[in-house]
């Protein structure tokens, strides 16, 4: 397996990029592009991605939005995001990172804000996108959500959670997290979903949530697949939290195989 850590620019930013190819990579196979959630960066997944990678034999690509991470930090005045930041790292950055690494209708595969992210990526560029994996996607705001938002603040607070965080964002972890819960808790937020734009999305969808997210109710998983356009998986994972990768890895790479039309090489 080989693993090369680099760095791609879009849009004048610098977003920090690894790529992994497994060995006996599938000839001509898209890569899989893999989105991160609220909080996220590229050792966060762990070692996830390259099990992946090792299961499907196609090279997976992890990135790291805007202020996370070793990527470019946000900009002065950008926290909290505007209500519509999904649509920015949909057409700008996600965009122009596919563009910009020359991918071929890539399979996106993105958890919590990096689903929302990969579904409206599906939604308005239809024709570029393989397929998308989506693990616990928000298309609306659920009082769910704001609650658990609102506890993640007080546990920043009152624990070393903070530190743990500057592990993997150095001098930006305070300015990630405001980023999300600050954007999330406005009362004009509230309001926001992308259910209109659901039956937009014709490629295959694998739709994957835990039976006890404590950020996001299974409605979430019901809207997605009652108003999506085209082929879609329903997955709802019995003692799984908000991150299914980390809670039952197994049963999300088995269904990614089956959903790829690759469900031959569970075993391989």
């Amino acid at each position: 397996m080989k693993i090369e850590n680099f760095y791609a620019t879009v849009n004048g930013i610098s977003l920090s990029c690894q790529r992994i190819i497994p060995e006996d990579v599938r000839p001509d196979a898209p890569t899989i592009l893999m989105l991160h959630e609220a909080l996220g960066t590229i050792r966060m997944w762990r070692d996830f991605p390259a099990k992946l990678a090792t299961a499907t034999h196609h090279p997976v690509v992890v990135y790291e939005r805007r202020g996370h991470g070793k990527s470019d930090p946000h900009a002065v005045g950008d926290i909290p995001r505007a209500i519509d930041f999904h649509n920015t790292e949909s057409d700008v950055y996600l965009h122009g990172l596919i563009a910009e690494l020359g991918l071929a209708k890539p399979i996106l595969f993105g958890h919590s804000d990096g689903a929302t992210i990969a579904l409206k990526y599906a939604a308005r560029f239809p024709d570029n996108v393989t397929a998308v994996i989506s693990e616990a996607a928000h298309v609306f705001v659920e009082d769910v959500t704001v609650a658990g938002i609102t506890e993640a603040t007080k546990i920043y607070a009152q624990t070393d959670w903070k530190t743990k965080l500057q592990r993997h964002h150095f001098a930006q972890t305070d300015d990630v997290f405001r980023a999300w819960v600050d954007t999330w808790r406005q009362p004009e937020f509230r309001d926001w979903n992308m259910v209109d734009e659901l039956a937009n999305i014709t490629c295959p969808l694998l739709v994957i949530q835990g039976d006890d997210d404590q950020f996001g109710s299974d409605e979430q998983v019901h809207t997605i697949c009652a108003q999506t356009g085209g082929p879609v998986t329903k997955m709802l994972i019995k003692d799984c939290g908000h991150i299914p990768h980390f809670d039952q890895p197994d049963q999300v790479i088995k269904a990614s195989l089956k959903h790829l039309g690759l469900a031959e090489c569970v075993d391989g």
